[in-house]
């Protein structure tokens, strides 16, 4: 059997054997070595110049061979006319893909169960109530399982249209199924062009903190998706298409040294993102589903437990995980074979915590802040960990910090957290440092509530990445719709990877990157509505867009796979120590898959006169 013939085999999950088989059974003899070679390179997408450098024949015998010889069998073995099929071989794809024809060697993957969901477009996850946006999304997703792509397309672009207009932003993962939509419309074309499509799956919470976390991170990977196939499509092209103007950005960057030789399609999973929930078996049906899927690499998780359980399943399968939120220390110290596959954007929480303690140090002369309160999830890996590092931090400035009391329930009940507050408030605490989980308990993020609701005359909050939530703020509008906390000192800050504002990588800064970014999302979700989650989402797939660029461009190069691009991310990355410029900074990681000086922003809550609304606000790039 060649090469190639395996290569359909398991990308493709096509019995190719039994193609030739009922090829030769037309009683038109075997057909030549050269001409299986030609038909499993014509449908793993290469165009007629590849397969010709492939085989050291020129492009016309390529072509001779398809016109007079392979398209006149395959015709007649389709029972249609050759000039239905010759030169569209996603028609013929198709033939072989459908079950009653008997070639699949499998059954179509099950993307949604019990146990999992997974959408390329088929599924709404961030579904509006009603209206026609809701409407058109229905529409849209039913489509889509029809395989009627191009009617899809039209659908979902009515409704980011008429999201955009009604709310001043559109939805990410409708973004995303609009271009999964593109690339299904435009595969003959992009087969053509020698353009190839690699599949990438990006987990998220869809059901923690009504979603908000999940659109944050989608954002990220909507736009970079956009940014990339856009220009491997031909903005040109696509600007004559009267129906995609709404998703073309002003002047739309292009990456250096990224040629327009690649597109991105998108599966989006939901992650229950429940640590003791039993029927949790997203990550390990995921890793089940990669080979069926032809998945390159998976982004996610959010949380730190949830990332930390997956590990295992996805180095089994030989499958990189590019993390774009979890922090928790334990992620430094991995067995060898998931330390291999692993990469994570995030600051860790041992750099973190040092760095809003440097912080608070260096204002604690000034404010003279002595009497510190620790709140924290008991159940969380995570939220211990940041407490763990914050309580090693505070060591070093014994002098300055008093560790007055913790707090270790914070998922637990209201009332038992407001007791709590009480008794610390009466102790004149002045820094409470918060700590919710990643969503693995949904009271944790709900009882923060109460602490931003305490006499903020009276002490500084302090939180972690986790703190930085929408729910900050509408809880500082609910209470203090008076601005009486107005005031020159910061009462409410949190210590992130990247804020829009920031002086080294936000929208004003020398990051080229990162102002591009900025100025793209403006015109996608509005002015500053990208948080430090669309930052690192962004750069976790930037770090896989350059890898698979230079494996691409490299001469003699066989296709990648998932388990040969763990081995070339672990040489460009770990082995080398290369570096990229990201939105969010220099990336650089070490052996473990933790990134190498990540960046860190103080960021407080302030009131904008202007905006006449409580905003996260830019403090101090550390």
């Amino acid at each position: 059997m060649c090469k190639h013939c395996q290569q359909v085999i398991e990308q493709l999950g096509i019995d190719i054997e039994l193609f030739f088989r009922k090829l030769a059974d037309l009683g038109r003899g075997q057909l030549s070595e050269c001409d299986r070679e030609i038909i499993c390179l014509s449908l793993l997408g290469h165009s007629r110049k590849y397969i010709a450098l492939q085989l050291c024949l020129s492009a016309e015998s390529v072509r001779d061979r398809l016109s007079r010889y392979i398209y006149y069998q395959i015709a007649e073995l389709m029972q249609v006319e050759q000039e239905a099929i010759a030169g569209n071989w996603v028609l013929i794809l198709n033939f072989l893909l459908n079950p009653k024809n008997s070639y699949k060697l499998n059954p179509a993957p099950q993307l949604n169960s019990d146990n999992f969901q997974g959408s390329f477009g088929r599924q709404i996850f961030l579904d509006p109530s009603k209206g026609a946006i809701a409407e058109a999304q229905t529409q849209a997703s039913r489509l889509f399982q029809q395989g009627l792509y191009y009617q899809s397309l039209y659908c979902f672009l009515k409704a980011w249209k008429t999201e955009q207009s009604d709310y001043k932003t559109g939805n990410p993962e409708v973004l995303i199924y609009i271009k999964n939509c593109l690339l299904e419309w435009q595969k003959s074309r992009l087969q053509e062009n020698d353009i190839k499509i690699y599949t990438l799956a990006v987990v998220v919470p869809f059901h923690h903190n009504q979603g908000r976390v999940a659109v944050e991170v989608l954002q990220g990977i909507a736009q970079i998706q956009l940014q990339i196939n856009l220009q491997s499509l031909g903005l040109d092209y696509l600007k004559k298409q009267e129906l995609l103007s709404t998703i073309i950005p002003d002047n739309l960057y292009v990456f250096k040294n990224v040629g327009n030789q690649i597109a991105l399609r998108f599966l989006i999973v939901n992650d229950p993102n429940k640590l003791y929930n039993p029927h949790n078996q997203t990550a390990e049906s995921l890793a089940n589903l990669a080979l069926s899927l032809n998945l390159m690499a998976i982004l996610g998780h959010y949380s730190s437990e949830m990332t930390k359980r997956a590990l295992s399943f996805y180095s089994e399968k030989g499958l990189t995980l590019v993390n774009y939120s979890s922090t928790s220390n334990q992620l430094s110290s991995l067995e060898e074979d998931e330390k291999l596959c692993f990469f994570r954007l995030t600051t860790q929480d041992s750099i973190n915590a040092k760095q809003l303690i440097n912080y608070l140090a260096e204002i604690n002369s000034i404010e003279n802040y002595k009497k510190v309160a620790i709140i924290y999830n008991k159940n969380s890996s995570f939220s211990i960990s940041y407490r763990n590092s914050i309580k090693k931090a505070i060591d070093q400035y014994s002098r300055q910090f008093i560790v007055l009391s913790e707090c270790d329930y914070l998922s637990e009940d209201y009332y038992q957290i407001q007791e709590y507050l009480s008794d610390i408030n009466q102790q004149s605490v002045d820094i409470i440092i918060v700590i919710p989980d990643g969503g693995i308990e949904p009271n944790s993020l709900n009882n923060t509530a109460l602490i931003s609701r305490l006499n903020l005359k009276k002490c500084l909050i302090a939180g972690s990445a986790t703190f930085y939530q929408e729910n900050v703020l509408h809880w500082m509008h609910e209470h203090h719709q008076d601005n009486s906390i107005n005031s020159n000192r910061d009462q409410i800050i949190a210590c992130i990877p990247w804020h829009w504002n920031s002086q080294i990588n936000g929208c004003n800064s020398a990051n080229i990157i990162s102002q591009q970014f900025c100025r793209v999302g403006a015109q996608l979700w509005g002015e500053e509505n990208l948080t430090w989650r669309s930052a690192t989402a962004f750069d976790a797939v930037f770090i896989i867009l350059r890898v698979l660029e230079r494996t691409r461009n490299q001469a003699h190069q066989p296709l990648l796979n998932s388990r040969s691009l763990i081995e070339q991310m672990d040489q460009y990355y770990k082995k080398q120590q290369s570096a990229e410029q990201g939105v969010t900074g220099t990336i650089k990681f070490d052996e473990n898959g933790d990134r190498i000086e990540p960046p860190s922003e103080i960021v407080t809550v302030k009131w904008n006169p202007q905006q006449q609304k409580w905003k996260w606000s830019h403090l101090r790039s550390m």
